[in-house]
C-alpha cells in the first residue's frame, strides 16, 4: 500500500525497500497531482520487483531533493543547526543549483561554485555551504535518486580573511555600561555577564538561578535560549557544557540582582511573570536574543566599526590571554570544541606574546 501526500505544490509518494534491519522507507516526488503521485508509486514498485533498485537517473531538481532532505533527514537535527542550514539553502546553494537535475550537477560544478565562494566568504562560512552539499547528495545516494555522490573529491578553499577581531576599551565599555545603566537597565546584566565570563548570548540568556554556586563562586552553562525564544538543554557543542569560576566583582552584581529582582516581584505582585532565569526583564519576563543585541545599534552608532554584543566574549578571551592566562584554561572557559579554534581566533594575541617572550630570551642571553 503506497502513502501519498501533498506538500506545497508536488504529492509524495513513499516506498518500502530492503529487508530485515536493511529494511527502510523512501519518499519521492511523484507529481502534481495524486493520480501522477499514485502511477510514479506504481512503476517505481514494478522497477524495484524486477531489478531490486531504484537506482536510476532522477528527474528531479536539487531544490526538490533539499525539500526532501529537509523534511526527513534534517528533521532530527538540532533547531540551530536546522535553522543554519535552511538560510545557507536559500542564500548560497539554491540560487545556483536550484532548478538543475541532479544528474547534471558535476564535481567541477560544485567545486567552481565553491571557488567562487572563497572570493567574498570565509572559511567558517564556506565550511557550513560544503557541510550541506555533502548531507543533500549523500541522502540523493541514500534514497537511491543517485548511484554516487558528485561530493566525492571536492574540497573546500580557503576563504576570505576575517578582520581583525574588535574588542571593547575600558572607555568603551564603561560608556556602553553607563548608557545602560540609564536607559536600558534589562540589558546591562547580560553585558556583564559576556564581560566577565566570556560565554554566548543565548547561553547567558538560559543561565537560572540554579546554575550560580555562590559558595564554589561558580556558574555552570548546560543550556541555550535560541533565537526564537525556544530553550535547548544543551549547549552549541558537547564541550560548551562547562562550569565556570566568577570573580568577587560578577558575583556581587549577580547578588545584588537577585535582591532586585526580589524588590520587582513584590513591586508588581501578581502581574509578576518569572521566568525563573538569571537574565530577565523588569516584569520577570524572558529576555530574547533578538532584543538583547539591541545593544548593537548603539555599538555601531557609537564607537568604530566591528563592535558588538559578541564582541564582549573576544574582551574576556583577550584580557585573560593578554595577562598570560593559558591556553587550554582559555579554550575551555569558552567552550570551544578544541584548543585549536581557540588559537586560531586568537593568534594574533598568541604572536605578540611570543614576540615579547623573544625580547625577554634576547635581553637575559644576549
Amino acid at each position: 500500500m503506497s502513502y501519498l501526500r501533498k506538500r506545497g505544490k508536488k504529492w509524495y509518494y513513499t516506498i518500502e525497500i530492503g529487508t530485515g534491519k536493511d529494511r527502510k522507507r523512501v519518499e519521492r516526488a511523484g507529481g502534481r497531482t495524486k493520480a501522477e503521485a499514485q502511477a510514479a508509486f506504481a512503476a517505481a514498485l514494478a522497477q524495484y520487483s524486477t531489478t531490486g533498485s531504484l537506482r536510476t537517473a532522477a528527474k528531479i531538481t536539487y531544490k526538490e531533493l533539499a525539500c526532501e532532505w529537509e523534511s526527513t533527514s534534517l528533521k532530527a537535527s538540532r533547531p540551530m543547526t536546522r535553522r543554519n542550514y535552511d538560510s545557507t539553502l536559500r542564500n548560497h546553494i539554491l540560487p545556483a543549483f536550484g532548478e538543475r537535475l541532479l544528474p547534471s550537477i558535476r564535481p567541477r560544478d560544485l567545486q567552481s561554485f565553491l571557488n567562487q565562494k572563497a572570493e567574498v566568504s570565509s572559511t567558517a562560512v564556506l565550511g557550513i555551504i560544503r557541510a550541506v552539499l555533502k548531507r543533500t547528495f549523500d541522502y540523493a545516494v541514500f534514497a537511491e535518486y543517485l548511484t554516487d555522490t558528485p561530493m566525492r573529491g571536492v574540497k573546500t578553499p580557503e576563504g576570505k580573511p576575517l578582520g581583525e577581531r574588535r574588542t571593547f576599551t575600558p572607555e568603551e565599555f564603561h560608556q556602553l555600561t553607563d548608557y545602560l545603566q540609564c536607559q536600558r537597565p534589562e540589558l546591562l546584566l547580560p553585558v556583564l555577564i559576556a564581560y566577565h565570563t566570556g560565554a554566548r548570548c543565548g547561553e547567558i540568556l538560559a543561565l537560572t538561578w540554579d546554575d550560580l554556586d555562590t559558595a564554589a563562586r561558580t556558574l555552570t552553562i548546560n543550556k541555550t535560549l535560541l533565537q526564537d525564544g525556544t530553550l535547548e538543554d544543551r549547549t552549541k557543542t558537547k564541550s560548551g557544557t562547562r562550569t565556570i569560576t566568577i570573580g568577587a566583582a560578577l558575583l556581587r552584581i549577580l547578588k545584588a540582582a537577585r535582591a532586585q529582582q526580589a524588590q520587582d516581584r513584590l513591586r508588581y505582585g501578581r502581574y509578576y511573570r518569572d521566568c525563573g532565569r538569571i537574565c530577565r526583564r523588569i516584569d520577570g519576563s524572558t529576555l530574547t536574543q533578538p532584543y538583547v543585541r539591541t545593544v548593537n545599534k548603539y555599538c555601531r552608532d557609537h564607537f568604530a566599526p566591528g563592535l558588538c554584543f559578541h564582541s564582549l566574549r573576544h574582551t574576556h578571551a583577550t584580557m585573560l590571554l593578554e595577562v598570560g592566562e593559558d591556553l587550554e584554561l582559555v579554550s575551555k572557559r569558552l567552550g570551544h570544541a578544541a584548543i585549536s579554534t581557540t588559537a586560531k581566533v586568537y593568534s594574533h594575541i598568541l604572536e605578540t606574546r611570543q614576540n615579547a617572550e623573544r625580547e625577554i630570551l634576547d635581553r637575559t642571553f644576549l
